[in-house]
């Protein structure tokens, strides 16, 4: 299989170098309009509404980075016309507006829309906070500020961290521009703390608000770094209610990443890596279930993403090329934490991973001198990729779980691709990799919403881990 995998990695350099532009960069404009032709056989007929909307959704996204933007806005409306009541298709469609269109109009009438539907619902839907925070920043864009304000403080009282930075901004700007001068510096203050000052456009909307006082420039950098203290000290709070702790791990080149320790009584460990643009709060309920077992859970912000951006890597993408490449790395200093500061024996550690971080785990695996086994939710991997390549192809054999959902086009592609790489079996072996495919699950973290889900991973770490349980 070693040798396969090489001749592969041979094989396939000079298709790569022939895609490489002259700026080094690969051109994957081929690869995309297949993707979207793939997408396009699987709408119309007499597929299902509910499979065809799910096809819609992956073209929106292709069609907006191939620039067709008419297509995009058909294809989100003809979700819309299955399930008018959809919020998260209407969240998506307004951000599109609003990002792509510069039409707030018709996106605070979709959201309002969809708003109506959601309180007529039995139960509030998911991602309702977000339809408030949407609505509130086009509502912004309109000068209609007082609705906008109660907009946002809707969408505040709703959201998780990620979402409420948004909802905070529009609540600052808001303020700012009704000439509240100190609630909005108040809120900039806040947003800033929580987001680590990693937007500069934040940074300079407090620094013109404080400028009319005569602030020093030392004395504000005084004020942000309070405000970035205040916030960890808020976050240590509440994870001390929880029986938590928040933690920093240094990486190898010196960045600090923050985490999450919950320590379990077992000598057993289970390490969560969102993927990019996600936050480690997405994984808090899994993880407390796994330490109430009695197995210690560390769940791990990278650098540039939730609680460990900076101002000088505000967010995966605005990373650097070097920043990139030490994402594995990061992942291998959160296992050596565990394993050196948390004692937890070398192999009865594991890594749960979502989207592309398991690219992250597998370089990991090759080149950080770490070997826990995984589970990797929805792993999205790019074929194209010669450092994956080296890394699948020298892997050695250790217990992997992978899950992914039929209707999530990229992780059904990247499995196929991941498996035709590695071994499989669909035994209870500890040496092979196993496949869980489930219809209709959603991506990444999402298919541990499902009880079902979450236990027969539960069974599998139970399994290979050794912990009662």
């Amino acid at each position: 299989m070693r040798t396969l995998c090489l001749l592969l990695l041979v094989a396939l350099l000079p298709a790569v170098s022939a895609l490489a532009q002259e700026s080094g960069r690969i051109d994957t404009r081929d690869s995309l309009e297949q993707r979207i032709q793939e997408l396009e056989q699987l709408v119309g007929g007499d597929i299902a509404a509910e499979r065809q909307s799910v096809s819609l959704r992956w073209l929106a996204d292709l069609y907006v980075q191939a620039g067709r933007l008419n297509d995009a806005e058909a294809a989100y409306q003809r979700i819309l016309v299955f399930f008018p009541g959809d919020v998260a298709t209407s969240n998506d469609y307004a951000r599109f507006l609003l990002e792509h269109r510069d039409d707030p109009v018709t996106a605070e009438k979709a959201l309002h829309d969809a708003i109506q539907w959601a309180e007529s619902a039995p139960t509030p839907p998911p991602y309702l906070g977000t339809t408030f925070a949407l609505r509130a920043r086009a509502l912004l864009e309109l000068a209609r500020y007082d609705e906008s304000l109660r907009q946002s403080e809707r969408a505040l009282e709703l959201l998780d961290d990620k979402a409420a930075e948004e909802a905070l901004r529009v609540k600052a700007t808001c303020l700012q521009e009704m000439d509240r001068a100190d609630d909005a510096a108040k809120a900039w203050r806040h947003l800033i703390g929580i987001s680590h000052a990693s937007n500069p456009d934040d940074k300079a909307a407090l620094l013109a608000l404080t400028a009319r006082k005569g602030v020093s420039a030392e004395r504000f950098q005084k004020e942000i770094a309070k405000a970035i203290a205040d916030a960890r000290k808020e976050r240590e709070k509440v994870a001390k209610g929880e029986g938590a702790r928040i933690i920093d791990i240094t990486a190898p080149d010196g960045v600090l990443l923050e985490a999450t320790l919950r320590p379990g009584k077992e000598k057993a460990a289970v390490l969560f890596v969102p993927e990019g643009g996600s936050r480690r709060s997405a994984f808090t309920p899994y993880a407390q279930l796994m330490t109430l077992d009695g197995v210690t859970t560390l769940t791990l912000d990278t650098r540039g993403q939730g609680d460990s951006r900076s101002d000088t890597i505000p967010s995966p993408e605005a990373m650097s090329t070097y920043n990139a490449g030490q994402l594995p790395a990061d992942v291998a200093a959160a296992v050596h934490w565990l394993e050196s500061k948390g004692g937890v024996p070398r192999d009865r550690i594991a890594v749960v991973a979502e989207g592309g971080a398991a690219v992250w785990v597998e370089r990991a695996l090759r080149e950080q001198n770490i070997s826990p086994i995984a589970v990797y939710l929805s792993p999205t991997f790019d074929e194209t990729d010669l450092d994956l390549m080296s890394a699948l192809a020298f892997r050695a054999p250790r217990p992997l779980l992978v899950l992914a959902s039929d209707e999530d086009v990229y992780a059904m592609r990247s499995l196929g691709f991941f498996t035709d790489n590695v071994p499989t079996d669909g035994s209870a072996s500890t040496t092979t990799t196993q496949v869980r495919v489930f219809s209709f699950a959603g991506h990444g973290v999402s298919l541990m919403r499902d009880p079902g889900h979450f236990a027969d991973i539960h069974a599998w770490l139970r399994r290979q881990l050794g912990f009662q349980g």
